[in-house]
C-alpha cells in the first residue's frame, strides 16, 4: 500500500500571493440528492469568484429490506452531466484548470472488478438492511473499542462496516482478490485517474479506518473478510492524490490535471466558511440540522459526536440530526395556511413566544411528533411556531453537547434556514448570543482546500 499522503496547513486563500493568471479550479460535491460541479476562477486578488454550476439528481432504487441502491450508470451519468454543465456554462477551455476538488456524501460504496467496473449497484448511506447485523456485531469483542477508532461512537446500520458485514454472510456475495470495495469519491478518482484514494476524514466515517492507528483497521477489515488491497490508499484530506489520465476524457476533462480529496461536504463548507480561523461554531439550518466545530485536540467519543481529522492539524466534532427543513416540509403538509416555507414563517412569525402554553416535542429516534397544551384558542400559527421552537431547543441542546459555550464562541448559520431572520433571531435569543448568517458551500469549501494544495 502506497503511505499516506500528508495534507497541506490550512491556509486562507485570501492570503495567498496574488497570481499573475486567472487559475481555474473545478469542484465537485457527491451529495444524497444531486452532484453538483462548479468552476471557481483565483483571480490576481487571490479570491475565489464563481464562474459556471452544473448539477444532475439522482434516482434511487429501493428494495425489501431497506435496501437503498443506485444503479452505477445513474451514478456515471449524474456526475458526466453535472461536468458538461459547469464546463460549457463557464465556456473555459478544459485544458485551463489548474486542479479538480471533491467532497462528499459519508457512505455510499460499490465493488469494482479490476478494470475499475462497478460490478455491484452503489449502495446508498440511507440503506439499512444490516439492522439486525449491527446488533450481532455490536456485541462482539472485536468491536467493544469502537469508539476509539472511528467518527461514530457505536455502531450503526448505514455505516459501510455494518453493510460489509451483514453482505459476507450472503453466498452471493464475494469480493475477488482483485476487486476493490470504493466508496464514490474514491470510485470518481478511480475514474479519472486510474488510482483509488480516500482521504482520513471520509475513511473515518466508514467503521474500517482507525483514527487510533491512522490507518485501515485490521479488526474491521478481517470481519468483513477484506484485506487492505482491496480499499483504496489513504491520503491526508487536502492532499493531491493524483493526476488525471487519458480516462478523464470521459467526463470531459483533461489528462495531467491534480486531484485533491475535501473530505465530507460539512468539512468542505465548514472550510469554505473559514470556521477554523474565528474559531466558529456554524450550525447548518438545512434539511438536516448540524452543529459543527474545529477543535486542536480530537474530541472525546461521545454518543452524539461525530468527529474526525480537519485540515492544518485540526480535528473537528459535529452533531447531526434528521428535524430542520425537513420537519418544517412535514409540517406544511399537516398545518392550514402553511402550504409552503414562506406561508409557515409568516404564520410563526405572528404568533407570540411561547406559543400560549403549546409546545412540539420530537423523537427522532422514533420518527414521531406532538403537540402538547393544546387549547380552543390555538390558531396554525400557535402550531407552526411551537415547530419551531422545538427545533430551536434541539439546537441548543445539540451546542451543549458539542461542548460550545455559545458566550465564547461566535455563532454562525448557514444554509437554507439561515434566510429565515424568524429562525436565526430566535436561535441567538436562545443561546443568548448573536447569530451571524455566513455562506458555508461545500463546492466552494472544496475549491478553497484545492487553492491551498496547489499553491504547496
Amino acid at each position: 500500500m502506497k503511505p499516506v499522503a500528508q495534507a497541506p496547513p490550512a491556509i486562507n486563500p485570501h492570503e495567498l500571493e496574488k497570481t499573475p493568471v486567472e487559475m481555474l479550479i473545478m469542484s465537485i460535491d457527491l451529495g444524497s440528492t444531486q452532484f453538483k460541479a462548479g468552476i471557481f476562477a483565483a483571480g490576481t486578488d487571490g479570491a475565489l469568484r464563481p464562474k459556471s454550476f452544473g448539477s444532475r439528481s439522482l434516482r434511487y432504487r429501493y428494495g425489501a429490506d431497506g435496501v437503498v441502491e443506485l444503479e452505477a450508470a445513474v451514478v456515471i451519468e449524474a456526475l458526466r452531466g453535472a461536468i458538461t454543465d459547469a464546463l460549457e456554462q463557464s465556456a473555459a477551455d478544459p485544458r485551463d484548470l489548474r486542479a479538480i476538488a471533491m467532497t462528499s456524501q459519508g457512505q455510499t460504496f460499490t465493488v469494482v472488478d479490476a478494470q475499475g467496473v462497478p460490478r455491484r449497484p452503489f449502495i446508498s448511506w440511507r440503506d439499512s438492511r444490516s439492522g439486525e447485523t449491527c446488533v450481532t456485531m455490536s456485541q462482539l469483542a472485536e468491536f467493544a473499542d469502537f469508539a476509539e477508532h472511528s467518527s461514530f461512537c457505536s455502531l450503526i446500520p448505514n455505516l459501510q462496516v455494518c453493510i460489509l458485514g451483514h453482505l459476507r454472510k450472503d453466498p452471493g456475495w464475494h469480493v475477488a482478490p482483485d476487486e476493490q470495495v470504493l466508496k464514490l469519491p474514491s470510485f470518481f478518482v478511480r475514474e479519472l485517474t486510474d488510482e483509488a484514494w480516500i482521504d482520513d476524514n471520509l475513511a473515518a466515517m466508514s467503521g474500517l479506518y482507525s483514527l487510533k492507528e491512522k490507518n485501515w483497521w485490521p479488526a474491521a477489515l478481517s470481519y468483513c473478510a477484506l484485506r487492505p488491497t482491496q480499499l483504496p490508499c489513504i491520503a491526508a484530506m487536502g492532499a493531491v492524490v493524483a493526476t488525471t489520465t487519458s480516462r478523464a476524457s470521459r467526463y470531459g476533462l483533461p489528462a495531467g490535471v491534480p486531484v485533491i480529496l475535501a473530505g465530507n461536504d460539512q468539512t468542505a463548507g465548514a472550510y469554505g466558511a473559514q470556521v477554523h480561523r474565528q474559531k466558529a461554531m456554524l450550525m447548518t439550518l438545512g434539511t438536516a440540522l448540524v452543529a459543527y466545530a474545529c477543535f486542536d485536540e480530537m474530541p472525546t467519543a461521545t454518543p452524539v459526536l461525530i468527529r474526525g481529522p480537519y485540515l492544518g492539524g485540526l480535528n473537528y466534532a459535529m452533531v447531526a440530526d434528521d428535524g430542520g427543513g425537513g420537519l418544517i416540509g412535514w409540517a406544511c403538509t399537516v398545518l392550514a395556511h402553511c402550504h409552503d416555507y414562506d406561508e409557515f414563517f409568516t404564520q410563526a412569525e405572528s404568533a407570540p413566544p411561547g406559543c400560549l402554553g403549546l409546545v412540539f416535542h420530537l423523537d427522532l429516534m422514533e420518527g414521531r411528533g406532538r403537540w402538547d397544551g393544546i387549547a380552543m384558542a390555538h390558531t396554525p400559527a400557535h402550531f407552526a411556531r411551537a415547530v419551531l421552537e422545538g427545533l430551536v431547543r434541539r439546537q441548543a441542546a445539540m451546542v451543549h453537547d458539542l461542548g460550545i459555550d455559545p458566550s465564547r464562541t461566535p455563532v454562525w448559520a448557514a444554509g437554507g434556514g439561515s434566510r429565515r431572520p424568524l429562525w436565526t433571531r430566535m436561535l441567538g435569543d436562545t443561546l443568548g448570543t448573536d447569530v451571524t448568517v455566513v455562506s458555508a458551500n461545500p463546492l466552494l469549501g472544496a475549491a478553497s482546500i484545492a487553492l491551498s494544495g496547489v499553491a504547496e
